[in-house]
């Protein structure tokens, strides 16, 4: 079962991924961890204290270090801007699609849907088309594919480079639509207005 404790975890870490902040089995605190020109190789240099003493170790950097480490500082969801939020595991597995497009305004729907459209034809045939008979037989499950049909998916170089740059163009072009769409899609922006009312 996840908690959200924030007591130090107990670790066991190659020394060349210590933290600052880090507390040793010993006790003392990880101040700094470096690999300088003048370190032998396959060692690092740790900087250590320990009640207002502080020395350098030098340490194999694979060598496996406890160590006790505070859990990151998860922010508040309230401090992350909208435009940066991710959604969560439960956002995106519950996610209703024809809920967030009944949400849509039609202008939005429209263009979303030419984007989807672009990108289901153009962007489906990445990998469709090659320049020989052999490779089209070899890239893609074609097997269902007639002799003729395949022979249709035999394309020139440069044919095939236009297509495919297409289909990356219409992948890009349809993620950087969504991306401002993502509090209006998962219900962020109307949840926070009823947080402020």
């Amino acid at each position: 079962m996840l908690t959200n404790s924030t007591t130090p975890a107990l670790i066991r870490v190659p020394a060349r991924h210590l933290f600052r902040g880090d507390v040793t089995g010993s006790g003392e605190t990880v101040l700094s961890v470096s690999a300088g020109a003048r370190t032998p190789r396959g060692k690092v240099e740790v900087s250590l204290e320990q009640g207002g003493r502080q020395r350098t170790a030098l340490w194999n950097a694979h060598t496996i270090i406890g160590v006790r480490r505070e859990p990151p500082q998860k922010p508040a969801e309230a401090d992350i801007p909208l435009s940066d939020r991710l959604p969560t595991f439960h956002e995106l597995a519950s996610f209703d699609a024809g809920r967030a497009w009944d949400g849509l305004s039609p202008e939005q729907q429209r263009t979303i849907g030419m984007l989807a459209l672009r990108f289901g034809t153009v962007g489906q045939c990445e990998g469709f088309f090659h320049e020989t008979i052999d490779a089209v037989r070899k890239g893609f499950s074609s097997s269902h594919w007639t002799p003729q049909v395949q022979e249709t998916a035999v394309w020139p170089r440069l044919h095939i480079q236009l297509i495919e740059s297409a289909a990356q163009a219409a992948f890009e072009a349809l993620c950087e639509h969504f991306d401002p769409l993502w509090p209006q899609l998962f219900g962020w922006q109307v949840r926070k207005e009823v947080k402020q009312s």
